[in-house]
């Protein structure tokens, strides 16, 4: 009698998995075969289950996101409408969400990070930023608790092609760190380009130093990712480390030296 039971239990968890009987199958006169075989069923449909359910949650959220962003975009697209904008400045701010849906689906780095508790924000950006403080050589051997408040005052901002980031002879209060992108260093009427930057370089930090005007003009060549950092914030920052203040006020008499 229990056997047939078990023949019983096997056909209906054969069915109920959906995995059928296949072209191998157990020995019906052997309960161990029986039972082994409906334990890799339900461990089957349950790993099947577990994958399908995770893909449809990550399209479900993605759906969500993407849905936000676009009721975003018809908004700005419906107030340049009633605001007659020009179709081209219409089509580039068209571009412009077209590249932040692809680049950041939808996320602001500065939205997040302002969310975060005092606990753990510094940690937070510290992590996000890590690779790029590291490649500037005024920071090299900082105290790393220095470092983590200068990571929060990172502000990510976005270029669109032939942007001009600095204008020559502006007076300069950030620096920039690119994330992604392409930059270039023009001359003052634009014609002569002495470099291009890409990712992970960075330009202005003189102005971190220095009140001075830009001795350069830098425009973007394509949609650029970068991060600023105010002279406001840095002082405010350097100013808890005196060591480090003298040290940039040595370096900031030098460039003025050499400037001479």
């Amino acid at each position: 009698m229990m056997h047939e039971y078990v023949k019983a239990f096997y056909w209906c968890t054969s069915t109920v998995t959906t995995i059928g009987y296949g072209d191998i199958t157990p020995d019906h006169n052997r309960n161990i075969e029986l039972i082994y075989t409906m334990a890799v069923e339900f461990l089957g449909a349950g790993a099947f289950g577990y994958t399908i359910g995770n893909i449809a949650t990550l399209l479900t959220n993605l759906d969500i996101a993407k849905t936000r962003h676009r009721e975003h975009v018809d908004a700005v697209d419906n107030f340049m409408k009633s605001k007659k904008m020009p179709k081209k400045l219409q089509e580039r701010v068209h571009h412009y969400y077209n590249y932040l849906w692809e680049s950041r689906q939808g996320y602001d780095d500065a939205t997040i990070l302002a969310e975060l508790p005092e606990s753990f924000k510094y940690e937070f950006a510290a992590v996000l930023n890590k690779d790029i403080l590291k490649k500037v050589p005024m920071f090299k051997g900082a105290d790393p608790n220095m470092l983590k408040e200068i990571a929060v005052c990172l502000k990510p901002c976005i270029y669109t092609p032939g942007d001009a980031i600095c204008t020559y002879g502006e007076m300069g209060d950030k620096m920039y760190f690119i994330n992604k992108g392409l930059v270039e260093v023009a001359s003052k009427d634009r014609k002569d380009v002495y470099a291009t930057l890409k990712d992970g370089d960075f330009f202005g930090e003189i102005a971190l130093l220095l009140k001075q005007p830009r001795n350069a003009t830098i425009r973007s060549i394509d949609y650029c990712d970068l991060f600023s950092l105010s002279k406001e914030s840095f002082d405010q920052v350097i100013s808890d480390y005196p060591d480090f203040e003298k040290n940039i006020q040595q370096m900031a008499r030098e460039r003025m030296n050499n400037g001479k």
